[in-house]
């Protein structure tokens, strides 16, 4: 840096240089402000000497000369420290006798005579004036910037708390340095520490915040130091002018210095002097001195100690180590999806549609470049589809599949390995697209509460449950058994994850407790089961009632804005399930008596499906599922599509060739049945012949419970394993379902009968696919599948002039959406002898091709010539089959 001193300070005596400047030094101290916090004040001789051009040794022997004088005080040490004495004395308002200083300690004993017991008035004074304003603050309602950063009670929560104690320290805040890889948030974060210093009162409301990247002049120290410190006329080529620098700009507010690693070190040490003593210097000037009071909020992405001066970094008290998107929760990151994708449906001034296996893509795909990368992927995505949506001249911007790139495509491959932690924290399987419409709704009410599972409250969550299934499987036209055993089934598993919740934090759940649920409701919670105990035939642990508490608060809650739930099949409760409804009826009363309150009648029926829900399972176990069928792999193919489409590996098989005897395939099928009972039975699924006896023979041989349905099919081994998967399901019930009640179920196995199917069967039959590709597929949404499989199904057989046939219905449906995510996930299988296949059935093929290319379209994806020759099969076994029945 170049100084220029004034012609005055070349005709001044070396001695006179030096007395003058430690005098302006010293007059810019703030005494106060270096007691308080116990920073050293004092210059040493080379900071002194190269402020008036004068090498170290001769500036030492100028200041040893002016302390024998008495103009000037020394202070021993490393480095030995100086004032000016007559500025001292007037700032203690008393003279000082002593010259000479043997340390530091020594010195602070003169500052700490001085009205020592006004100092610390003023002090707790100005300290529990923050601190009422702080409680103040944070005891009201309103949320501040930094709890509403996304993660500040999770992931963020420690540097929140670093954030906040940065600000609050008196008197005026501590620097502090924000680190972290490229795109984690460190901006956005100290934007939120400059908003809470002003929603705290720590900084007036017009109070600046002025952001500097130092990158931006790296390459230009002069031009940098210039554009941060301001500079005098002449003090460089070009400088016509005085200019005021960003310090000036940011005094009485915050200073945001982004990749301040790029700042040279000359920069950083220019900036002791403001960190220590709030006063800077011009580019150019000699004996100006400028006061500022600024806070300092530096941000780095890299190793602070490797590139930042240590003598800087010691000036930083407070570091904040802000986490990649990588160690996010993904509620987290889920919340920061709908948060910029609200932001864009802002700023393109339309409702962008987004479909929840693109919400899922998002959410899992490899992100390097954090939360910047994310929105930036995001803006382009929105891009494409409003593109979509300009062309097309629609209402609304939808974004497909065909908008993600492939990198975030890869996401999807990863559900299985967060499946469960998918299935506890959002409600992401099936259901309609979200729209976000910045216009119209509020991003936290209308998304965050759609997609988010509640960690601790049930609220209305387990009515809606219990209405919205209710309503949902009546529409499908199934019958009130298969209503009850689906809601059965939901509600078991409700539960399970609500108290798991539990389990999972059972340090803190008493603390949770306190969150939601009030001590009284509690307490008499838990007297009303003291009092009931002997009425108990099952043993409630203390999870259950917890449960119940949080229920019963829920209950409350609903009563006193006069929202009443009609129970949707009270009767049907009372009937099956008449122990717990009594003891309901019960708990009623006494919640009734000890609350002074009204309960509905209906609400026992609510309060028995909970108690049912939670009661232990007596008959522990599942049933086994074995299929025999006669042929070299007939019964081995079912299994095997069967454990594929419903993701498990439970059905089993075994093949009896023509050629093998009875009794040795016997033999097989009592093995297999010892082995895979699990204690509730096995339910052997069999094609014909000899094999129907079998059943009989395992019983008695083994002592195993069997039932045998004949005739079997795959669409059956579908729904027999599916539902012998559940805990409440035993034999006589499952054979009940899989004969009576699936529509895949026919008098033959190489042809199903669906022709006695209702219209009300129709709609059972659909739920019945939808539900089964809910469970196949890993990201499509199995109804959108389901309707663009359909429609495509039905043009092809138009164009073969062929109706529309179950059986085919199913095969193409199942096989085709396998076939779908095969091909996303790039993994679509090779066909031998594909351009034989293709020259033979050509007009088939181009028929095919011609109507699966808007399919490829609607899903982003390219489907090769090999996958769409088995497609091809399909329809050359329907054609035969149909050639079969005529």
């Amino acid at each position: 840096m170049m100084f220029f001193p004034s012609n005055l300070t070349k005709k001044m005596k070396r001695k006179d240089k030096v007395y003058s400047k430690l005098k302006v030094l010293t007059e810019s101290i703030d005494i106060h402000k270096f007691k308080f916090n116990g920073e050293k004040i004092g210059f040493d001789a080379e900071f002194i000497g190269n402020a008036v051009r004068v090498n170290r040794n001769n500036t030492s022997t100028e200041l040893n000369r002016l302390v024998k004088e008495g103009k000037i005080l020394k202070i021993k040490g490393k480095p030995v420290l100086y004032l000016e004495k007559s500025s001292i004395e007037n700032k203690l308002k008393r003279r000082i006798e002593n010259n000479i200083y043997e340390s530091y300690e020594e010195f602070l004993k003169l500052l700490n005579m001085h009205n020592k017991r006004q100092e610390i008035l003023d002090s707790e004074l100005s300290f529990q004036s923050d601190v009422n304003l702080i409680s103040t603050f944070e005891n009201s309602s309103i949320k501040s910037a930094l709890d509403t950063i996304i993660g500040a009670e999770d992931s963020l929560k420690l540097q929140i708390d670093q954030a906040k104690a940065a600000i609050i320290y008196p008197p005026h805040g501590l620097h502090t340095l924000l680190t972290g890889p490229t795109g984690v948030g460190k901006s956005m974060f100290a934007e939120a520490m400059y908003k809470y210093a002003i929603q705290i009162g720590k900084l007036p409301q017009n109070a600046p915040l002025v952001v500097f990247n130092c990158a931006d002049y790296a390459e230009n120290p002069q031009l940098l130091l210039s554009h941060l410190f301001g500079h005098t006329k002449g003090a460089f080529t070009g400088a016509d002018k005085e200019k005021n620098g960003i310090i000036n700009q940011a005094n009485g507010g915050i200073l945001f210095l982004d990749e301040v690693h790029r700042l040279p070190p000359e920069g950083q040490e220019m900036l002791f002097l403001l960190m220590d003593k709030g006063i800077y210097r011009r580019m150019g000037e000699e004996e100006n001195i400028h006061k500022a009071q600024i806070l300092i909020i530096a941000a780095t992405t890299e190793e602070p100690q490797k590139v930042i001066l240590h003598t800087f970094l010691r000036r930083i008290p407070v570091i904040i180590k802000l986490p990649p998107l990588s160690e996010r929760t993904l509620k987290e990151r889920m919340m920061l999806i709908c948060r910029f994708f609200y932001e864009e449906s802002e700023r393109v001034k339309v409702p962008i549609k987004v479909s929840k296996e693109i919400l899922k893509a998002l959410m899992l795909y490899d992100c390097p470049g954090n939360i910047g990368q994310l929105k930036s992927d995001i803006q382009l995505i929105c891009a494409r589809a409003f593109l979509d949506h300009i062309n097309h001249k629609n209402n609304i911007v939808e974004v497909k599949l065909s908008h993600i790139s492939n990198i975030i495509r890869e996401g999807l491959f990863k559900i299985d390995k967060k499946r469960a932690e998918i299935v506890r924290g959002f409600n992401l399987i099936g259901g309609e697209d979200l729209v976000f419409d910045a216009h119209k709704v509020s991003l936290s009410d209308n998304f965050y509460g759609q997609l988010l599972v509640d960690d601790y409250r049930t609220r209305e969550d387990f009515y809606a449950l219990i209405q919205n299934s209710w309503n949902e499987f009546s529409k499908k036209g199934l019958s009130n058994s298969e209503i009850k055993e689906r809601m059965d089934r939901q509600i078991q598993e409700y539960f399970n994850n609500y108290l798991n919740k539990f389990k999972r934090q059972e340090k803190d759940e008493n603390d949770l407790l306190s969150k939601v649920v009030s001590p009284k409701v509690l307490a008499i919670v838990e007297e009303i089961f003291s009092d009931l105990q002997n009425s108990i035939v099952d043993p409630l642990n203390h999870k259950v009632i917890y449960g119940l508490a949080l229920h019963v608060e829920t209950l409350l809650e609903r009563l006193k804005i006069g929202t009443i739930i009609s129970h949707p099949d009270k009767k049907s409760i009372i009937k099956e399930h008449p122990a717990e409804y009594k003891l309901a009826c019960q708990i009623k009363e006494k919640l009734e008596l000890k609350l002074n309150i009204n309960i509905p009648e209906d609400e026992a029926a609510y309060i028995a499906m909970f108690l049912y829900a939670v009661k232990p399972e007596k008959n522990k176990g599942t049933i086994g599922v074995l299929v025999l069928a006669h042929g070299p792999s007939t019964a081995t193919s079912m299994v095997r599509v069967t454990n594929s489409l419903l993701g498990v590996d439970y059905a089993h098989a075994i093949d009896m060739p023509l050629d093998e005897k009875v009794d040795v395939a016997l033999e097989k099928a009592i093995e297999k049945v010892k082995i895979i009972n699990k204690g509730k039975g096995v339910l052997l699924m069999v094609d014909m012949g000899s094999l129907v006896t079998f059943g009989e023979v395992i019983t008695e041989r083994t002592g195993i419970d069997t039932r045998t349905v004949e005739m079997v099919s795959t669409p059956m081994v579908i729904e027999a394993t599916r539902k012998a998967l559940i805990p409440s399901m035993n034999l006589d019930m499952l054979v009940e379902d899989v004969v009576n009640l699936s529509p895949l179920i026919g008098k033959r196995h190489d042809l199903i009968n669906f022709e006695a199917i209702s219209n009300k069967g129709e709609r059972f039959f659909e739920g019945i696919l939808i539900d089964t590709l809910d469970k196949t597929l890993t990201f499509l949404n199995p109804k959108k599948a389901y309707k663009s499989l359909k429609s495509t199904l039905e043009k092809i057989l138009e164009a073969l002039s062929l109706p529309l046939d179950k059986e085919i219905n199913v095969k193409f449906i199942l096989h085709c959406a396998c076939m779908l995510e095969r091909v996303i996930k790039g993994e679509a299988l090779p066909y031998k002898k594909l351009d034989s296949l293709i020259k033979e059935n050509l007009s088939l093929f181009n028929i095919i091709k011609k109507h699966f290319k808007p399919l490829g379209e609607i899903f982003g994806v390219s489907i090769p010539d090999t996958e769409l020759a088995y497609v091809l099969e399909i329809f050359e076994a329907h054609f035969n089959t149909l050639v079969n029945v005529k």
